[in-house]
């Protein structure tokens, strides 16, 4: 594995036009039929309510859900979002503007490094990589915070490093880091800063160079990383005082590193699966990348490899010990892992391997084809299954038959074709239908319809329904359950903050003369049984859920 740095940083010098082309193409492409994919629950719903109500309340300080303040996240992102919404409305393609946005400029990022530190092949291999895997493509398009964390989180390791290296610049690349993690603090919280600092200490230790300690805690650094996050936590405390410390740092930070959100998850393994997954349909060829590139590190005049394998294993080290694990925090590994890939695949185009590029990366792109197929199985019906079902064979077939007497350029050009065919497919029929099903688009428009009544939906919650609709609904407990609970000081379920009574306590309230309840079909029989004082009547049904009209009457 060559990954050479000479002492000018700026060996390589790509022409504007080719970052502006990387750019378009990635934003444009990420943002293809963005509008005809709902809001889904539970996550995205949260942030675009979120976003949503900033706009209306003009509060651009305290983030709001359902009226309340909402200490899940830092700022940062829901003013990205808002932004987004104030200049094009309350709509999907605003929503899922920001992620697109962050996943070009990202590409752009990745390129613009790796020709600074390799060569232009390998960067230009390293963007094709990471922008095409699957992770990458799913997180360019939901409106969560990971990917706006992601650019922030690598431009500071890429900025510390390029000051490492040139240490005659190291002022103003470390300076520029200061940015990148007081940005990724602002985004997603602590987080930001202890990540990075954690690679750049291992880094450190590694090469014995703890003089560079001295020199990254500039003051300039540290005031500029003051000014741009103390103004908003510093605002936060004075409105909101310990109730801020305690859920933002408490519940959302400690608990989540100590207790598990989703202790079935909380296994050793977790992590391992996901990059398996994330890197899709090159993670074999990543595998490879990475355990040549390990045993080649020793012979390396530069330390980049040193740097790339000690970023990721910080990463998966530190997550794999978290209780709590989902399935994008380590998702900015991607980046070292797409550098050392794109390296192991430049060696195997100069020799030609066409064969072992079908082995390593042509099988995955194969067995994805027909993952997709299953998938519109799943979740299309009728024309729009035909339709897809033919396309993706078509391209199944396309590609096998012409993956014959390839040379390796031909083989890889052929891959990078059958990924952007089957994004197409997949934007245009199977993401739309897979979101469908978790959103509550349709649920909205049925609240809207049956016009403005008192609402509350039984044991479950849809907050993309809120987001639609723009009425705030009521999450139904059971009785039992409602009397029973009793709040701890940190306890997760106080994360959740949208309106919650039982049943007998929202229909005891003041009230219109009717109240609209919704039911999903799983839970009649107990709502029924509950409801059986009251009268109620079946308004409509559809996808699954039911539409209780009930005025109060005298217990039977």
């Amino acid at each position: 594995m060559e990954m050479k740095l000479s002492g000018d940083a700026n060996m390589f010098v790509a022409p504007r036009k080719l970052y502006l082309t990387i750019f378009l193409i990635s934003f444009l492409g990420y943002m293809f039929f963005n509008q005809a994919i709902p809001i889904t629950d539970p996550v995205e719903s949260n942030y675009a309510l979120t976003a949503k109500e900033m706009v209306l309340s003009a509060d651009w300080v305290s983030p709001r859900i359902y009226g309340n303040v909402w200490f899940d996240k830092p700022v940062f992102f829901y003013w990205l979002t808002a932004m987004a919404f104030q200049l094009f409305g309350f709509s999907e393609w605003a929503a899922r503007l920001v992620p697109a946005f962050f996943a070009a400029v990202g590409l752009v990022m990745l390129y613009w490094f790796t020709m600074k530190t390799t060569k232009p092949t390998v960067a230009l291999l390293a963007v094709v990589i990471m922008g095409t895997s699957f992770e990458y493509i799913i997180l360019a398009k939901l409106v969560i915070t990971d990917m706006v964390f992601f650019v922030f989180n690598c431009t500071a390791l890429v900025f510390f490093y390029l000051g490492y290296v040139n240490r005659a610049q190291a002022g103003c690349w470390y300076l520029a880091m200061y940015a990148g993690v007081a940005l990724a603090v602002l985004t997603k919280g602590p987080v930001g800063a202890l990540l990075p600092g954690l690679v750049v200490l291992l880094f450190i230790g590694v090469q014995r160079d703890w003089v560079q300690v001295k020199a990254l805690f500039t003051p300039a650094g540290i005031f500029l990383f003051a000014a741009l996050t103390l103004p908003w936590y510093g605002a936060m405390y004075a409105l909101h005082g310990t109730e801020f410390i305690d859920t933002f740092f408490g519940v959302h930070n400690y608990l989540r590193a100590t207790v598990s959100e989703h202790p079935k998850d909380n296994v050793s393994y977790y992590y391992l699966g996901v990059f398996v997954l994330s890197m899709l349909p090159w993670s074999a060829l990543t595998i490879k990348a990475v355990l040549q590139g390990w045993q080649d590190r020793r012979s390396q005049a530069s330390p980049l490899p040193v740097f790339l394998f000690l970023w990721i294993a910080a990463y998966f080290g530190f997550y794999s010990l978290m209780a709590t694990k989902y399935l994008t925090y380590t998702f900015p590994i991607l980046f070292p892992l797409a550098m050392l890939t794109a390296v192991q695949l430049e060696r195997m185009l100069a020799r030609n391997e066409a064969a072992a590029i079908l082995r390593w990366a042509g099988i995955p792109v194969v067995l994805l084809l027909l993952v997709y197929m299953l998938a519109a199985y799943r979740y299309l019906a009728g024309w729009e299954f035909g339709l897809t079902a033919v396309c993706l064979s078509l391209l199944l077939l396309f590609s096998v038959w012409t993956a014959k007497n390839k040379g390796a350029a031909g083989v890889f050009k052929l891959l990078c074709l059958c990924q952007l065919g089957s994004y197409i497919i997949l934007s245009l029929f199977i993401f739309p239908a897979i979101a469908a099903t978790r959103s509550g688009k349709d649920m909205a428009d049925s609240m809207s319809a049956l016009g403005e009544k008192k609402i509350g939906m039984y044991q479950f919650y849809s907050t993309s329904a809120v987001f639609y609709s723009g009425h705030t609904a009521v999450k139904l407990t059971p009785a039992a359950a409602a009397s029973s609970r009793q709040p701890e000081a940190l306890d997760w379920s106080s994360k959740y903050t949208m309106p919650s009574q039982g049943l007998p306590e929202f229909l005891g309230q003041p009230q219109p003369a009717a109240s609209l309840i919704i039911v999903q079909d799983k839970q009649k029989d107990p709502f029924l049984l509950e409801a059986a004082n009251f009268d109620y009547q079946l308004l409509t049904s559809s996808g699954g859920v039911s539409y209780y009209s009930i005025i109060k009457q005298q217990c039977r």
